[in-house]
């Protein structure tokens, strides 16, 4: 009997009216909109438009437009991400490849914190909740970014930005519902403390119902409260203090336990998590001269998750600093140092346990980066990233970048870069009897203290043109190498000495290689103020080479990204203060070959889906009602997945 038979292993398996006094985003050509301030790129403000990387921006009138209620919803707007819904609650979430619901190879930031987890090394996407009116813009970075930002910056980097309290002032309000977003509201205001500090206090909640599961009923429903606050204080011209805190609770249903071992009863009933956690961040910045400035940023970030397979409690204290200053000969300079510490406790309810339970793993970290101005229109970028981690050790992540502009318009930016996904607690001190108790010899999946870091070497080339003001054309091709990455293999069998039974092990090792390539292409039209049209295309291929016996089937990673995506979107502002705006999304199938799943039981055909947006404003109020998967009843976008339902809600939304 194989181990693919005995073993089965799946883990967490424009609106005027409504507008600031500032000018709105939707009144801004395509040239100013290719201005606006990015910063994860380079950890500094330049224009879009100058940035040597492939970075895309979802704004906050993007973010109101596209009907999305949660931060995977608003990132299918980006193209080079795979963006795959598996349930009510769970997403596949990745850039230019290896798509999972355990995708490990993205960093996300919130205003910089990290919510990254050391537990699979990716993201609980149903726990990163935001009052999206509150989100100035949502910066993505395809392709590594670990020269900067560290391990895990591997394939790409999302960096979620709020805005300042002194530019939510008022009272603000949204509710609304569904067939499948049954019930939502929030509540927001802010106001001023004293000359120069501001607040903002909010609280929203939701309650969603589960997806159509094909199986029997579905149980992944999803309900959470949240709170949060941000205060913002410039005492003069050359400081600026910001303090911001979020808590929140909620109930995460399953359809299935995340964690299943074949052969093994796991949990039973209604399968529900509770979840929990907060955090709070102080950030000092300061102006020390032109081109020089100095950020002091710390946080702390607990999070809380008891669910049917596991108790996880994580506790995380960060501090981070970085100067920025001018050097001769047209060099600007930034370093910076970091240091963070995580406390993990995780206690097994019956399948899964970690050896030990209580892990304290700290890392210690700093970067270096030098922008040259070699010329008027070229910019080179050379820069790297020092660290130490409790799970791999040293790792270093160098990259260099160019960008010129032949000609007013236009850039041809290229770059090389490494980067590092650092070993999780699941590689390194995982526990599980995969056998039936009392079978002999048994058979276990063991961490492994030798597991090292997945390596990339990505090589990168884009171009940016502005063919006159109403089009906009971005390009970016990848050619991306990789070695060591995860495998599962067998160890030589040895005699547990507590026991006396024969064990045969299966570890974590890195005797994978692989390669992924592709390109991505985004053309933004707008031929007036009033229309604005952005068609986006990806193609990825990924091909993976084992090098030991790959029980989990690495192999197939490949065929769980679609090689082809399209997206259309539209936005479209009509008289009397309607709007109408419309999202049509197309990716290719997704599976396993035929000669491994004959029948294409786990596979995913090819789907459509359209979603629709129509809002009025009146007054100071935007009514809206979104339709989602219009054209069809239902269809699963990945493997092992619910069906996504055709659905619909109603939207209130104030400000005054």
């Amino acid at each position: 009997m194989t181990i693919r038979r005995r073993f089965a292993w799946a883990l967490l398996a424009p609106a005027a009216a409504l507008a600031a006094p500032e000018r709105d985003l939707a009144e801004l050509s395509l040239e100013e909109l290719s201005d606006i301030e990015v910063t994860s790129v380079s950890r500094t403000e330049e224009p879009l438009a100058d940035a040597a990387a492939a970075v895309t921006v979802v704004t906050n009138e993007d973010l109101r437009r596209s009907g999305a209620t949660t931060i995977p919803e608003a990132l299918r707007l980006v193209p080079g991400l795979h963006v795959a819904q598996l349930n009510s609650n769970l997403w596949a979430v990745s850039a230019r490849g290896f798509s999972s619901s355990l995708s490990s190879k993205l960093l996300v930031l919130s205003d910089t914190r990290s919510v990254y987890t050391p537990f699979f090394s990716g993201v609980l996407w149903d726990v990163q909740d935001f009052l999206l009116e509150d989100v100035d813009r949502i910066e993505v970075v395809r392709g590594p970014g670990g020269s900067l930002w560290g391990a895990n910056a591997v394939n790409g980097v999302i960096n979620i930005t709020t805005r300042s309290a002194k530019d939510t002032q008022g009272a603000y309000f949204e509710g609304g519902g569904g067939n499948v977003e049954r019930g939502f509201g929030a509540v927001r205001y802010g106001g001023q403390l004293a000359e120069g500090a501001w607040f903002r206090v909010f609280a929203k909640g939701f309650d969603r119902t589960g997806q159509f599961n094909p199986d029997g009923p579905a149980n992944d429903g999803w309900k959470l409260g949240h709170f949060g606050f941000r205060a913002d204080w410039q005492p003069d011209a050359k400081n600026t203090l910001t303090l911001q805190g979020d808590i929140y609770a909620g109930d995460i249903g399953q359809n299935l336990s995340i964690v299943q071992v074949s052969g093994r009863a796991g949990p039973t009933g209604k399968l529900v998590a509770n979840v929990a956690g907060g955090n709070v961040l102080a950030r000092w910045t300061r102006t020390l001269g032109e081109g020089s400035d100095l950020i002091v940023r710390a946080y702390y970030d607990g999070t809380h998750r008891d669910d049917p397979a596991f108790l996880d409690n994580l506790d995380t204290v960060n501090v981070d600093l970085q100067h920025r200053f001018r050097l001769p000969l047209n060099q600007e300079l930034l370093w910076g140092l970091e240091i963070s510490s995580m406390n993990n406790r995780n206690r097994g309810k019956g399948l899964l346990e970690l050896a030990p339970a209580d892990s304290r793993d700290n890392l210690f970290s700093g970067f270096v980066q030098d922008q040259i101005a070699v010329l008027p229109s070229l910019k080179l970028t050379l820069g790297t990233k020092l660290e130490h981690n409790d799970f791999s050790g040293f790792e270093y992540q160098p990259s260099a970048r160019i960008a010129w502009n032949p000609f007013a318009g236009q850039l041809l930016w290229s770059a090389v870069s490494r980067a590092v996904r650092v070993p999780t607690r699941l590689e390194r001190d995982v526990d599980v009897t995969v056998t039936s108790p009392g079978e002999t010899p048994v058979e276990k999946l063991l961490g492994n203290r030798a597991y090292g870091s997945e390596q990339l070497l990505a090589w990168e080339l884009g171009y940016r043109w502005h063919i006159q003001r109403t089009l906009f054309i971005d390009l970016a091709v990848y050619y991306n190498v990789y070695h060591g990455l995860d495998s599962i293999e067998f160890d030589p069998s040895f005699v547990d000495p507590r026991t006396g039974q024969t064990v045969v092990p299966i570890v974590n090792k890195n005797l994978t290689d692989g390669v992924t390539k592709g390109g991505e292409a985004s053309l933004s039209f707008m031929p007036f103020r009033s229309w604005r049209a952005v068609a986006n295309y990806t193609w990825t291929v990924v091909t993976v080479d084992p090098k030991g016996d790959d029980l989990n089937g690495g192999r197939f990673f490949a065929g769980f990204t679609p090689r082809h995506q399209i997206e259309l979107q539209s936005f479209l502002d009509l008289p009397g203060r309607f709007q109408i705006d419309a999202f049509v999304r197309y990716a290719t199938s997704l599976g396993y070959p035929r000669s491994v799943d004959p029948s294409g039981s786990f596979g995913v055909p090819a789907y459509t889906a359209v979603d629709l947006r129509l809002s009025w404003v009146w007054s100071r109020i935007d009514f809206s009602l979104v339709g989602r998967n219009l054209f069809e009843a239902h269809h699963r976008e990945f493997a092992g997945g619910s069906e996504m339902k055709r659905a619909a809600y109603v939207k209130v939304a104030g400000r005054f």
